[in-house]
């Protein structure tokens, strides 16, 4: 490992963890990352970087995304971080089911944004140190959970400058690249309205907003037997009626779509609408449709992310103490109610295989994928076989355990910035791969949001 790294998080690893902890113990929803961001931000400028603020949905409300830049010229180097929790998945950091009201960081976001800040200010350290040239440009983005903060930051132009970019997101397994494609994702809000009324003394004056609904989903049931196997739709109610003795006059529904490419998923968007058109129709009320965000499949590059894995094989990986080791076994048989088959605490390296399949999962990443060669690691931070977005990963995560991981991937990451500083033609190899893997994709469009 590069020396002024390695020197940097032994003398100041405490600043990770400290944001961290910070994230962890006020987790915010998407859209609403409201004192993340203000912590984040004052942290870069607290480090000599150049910080820009804003919302990126509505620059009437206060921040919720953090850009900050320090050095110039080329090349300019990417460093995603992301910090959004998720409804109802507040815990305490213990082994046992113990809720806290609201929000929790299910899916680890309260380490992303701590490791890859650090990384961004350690590997400016390096650079500081022996004359490297470049741009870091590290991003702090709101909303991943929601699938929509980089795709309002793309429409910004935000990731135009980029000659590459890395990330890391924790999960439960090794430390690796990302070689699997996450799908394409689409966030979608079904309104219906109809007619109330009395439900027993006059149920054929009403028309009922939630049949409209549930006759949606009873198709969308149907439709699952006549899509391809890399399809996902799921959905939840956000608006059911009030009072079982009056026809709701208001129901609603939120989907997520999900797809292999953006094509199949703008295909099946449009088969899910006529099945909530169709609804509409049968039950004589009205339905609003509105598409909340679209984001693509991600592009991988696999010599980018072959590079990026020796990077971070230069990087020691987390060591723990028996009784964090404890500690997750604990957690382990309360939340699977069986004995672990092996190691709960991911600790190791994974090679990259290059996979072509598909990673069941999306991320708002997938816009810049297309344009910019990214290198997405995944792993350690999780505890290995307890399922993602559940309150036992916001328990772990709130540990020892997730904070450590947070601290080697902020070295593995500041540790590719500074091999791609002392290699930068492998740049144009990174980005003719990428053209290669995208050219035959000549109808790519981007969709942003309130577009159909």
């Amino acid at each position: 490992m590069n020396e002024y790294i390695q020197s940097w998080f032994a003398a100041r690893s405490g600043d990770t963890i400290r944001l961290a902890q910070a994230l962890w113990e006020k987790p915010e929803l998407p859209m609403a990352e409201f004192s993340a961001c203000r912590l984040t931000a004052d942290y870069m400028r607290s480090q000599g970087f150049q910080v820009r603020t804003y919302h990126c949905k509505d620059d009437s409300l206060e921040p919720n995304t953090v850009i900050a830049t320090w050095g110039s010229g080329k090349p300019v180097i990417g460093i995603i971080g992301e910090y959004d929790a998720l409804p109802e998945l507040g815990q305490d950091a213990c082994a046992v089911r113990s809720p806290r009201p609201g929000a929790g960081h299910g899916c680890g976001h309260c380490l992303t944004t701590p490791a890859c800040c650090t990384a961004a200010v350690a590997a400016k350290a390096a650079m500081e140190a022996e004359g490297l040239t470049g741009t870091i440009k590290f991003m702090a983005c709101p909303a991943e959970e929601s699938g929509e903060g980089k795709v309002y930051m793309k429409q910004r132009g935000e990731f135009d400058d980029l000659d590459c970019c890395v990330s890391w997101h924790p999960m439960n397994y090794d430390l690796t690249p990302t070689e699997g494609a996450l799908l394409a994702l689409c966030n979608l809000d079904l309104e219906y309205t109809g007619k109330a009324a009395h439900a027993a003394a006059m149920p054929e004056m009403g028309r009922s907003a939630l049949d409209a609904a549930e006759l949606t989903n009873i198709g969308v049931q149907y439709l699952r037997e006549h899509v391809t196997d890399d399809v996902r739709m799921h959905y939840v109610y956000t608006n059911g009626g009030a009072a079982a003795n009056v026809v709701p006059d208001k129901a609603a529904l939120h989907y997520i779509l999900r797809a292999g490419t953006l094509h199949s998923l703008q295909n099946v968007l449009e088969r899910v609408k006529k099945v909530a058109r169709g609804a509409a129709m049968m039950t004589e009320t009205e339905v609003t449709i509105h598409v909340r965000s679209i984001s693509s499949e991600t592009f991988i590059v696999h010599s980018f992310n072959r590079f990026c894995f020796e990077s971070m094989r230069k990087v020691p990986a987390p060591v723990y103490t028996p009784e964090e080791k404890r500690f997750a076994d604990e957690l382990y048989r309360n939340v699977m109610g069986k004995e672990p088959a092996g190691d709960t605490i991911p600790t190791g390296f994974t090679t990259p295989t290059g996979i072509t399949g598909h990673v069941m999962a999306s991320t708002d990443v997938g816009y810049l994928t297309h344009d910019v060669p990214t290198c997405r690691l995944f792993g350690w931070g999780m505890l290995n076989g307890v399922p993602v977005h559940h309150w036992g990963i916001a328990a772990g995560v709130g540990t020892a355990i997730g904070q450590k991981a947070a601290v080697q991937a902020g070295q593995a990451v500041a540790q590719c910035i500074y091999d791609i500083l002392c290699a930068p033609d492998q740049i144009q190899v990174w980005k003719d791969e990428l053209a290669r893997t995208t050219a035959s994709d000549e109808e790519f469009i981007p969709i942003y949001p309130g577009q159909e």
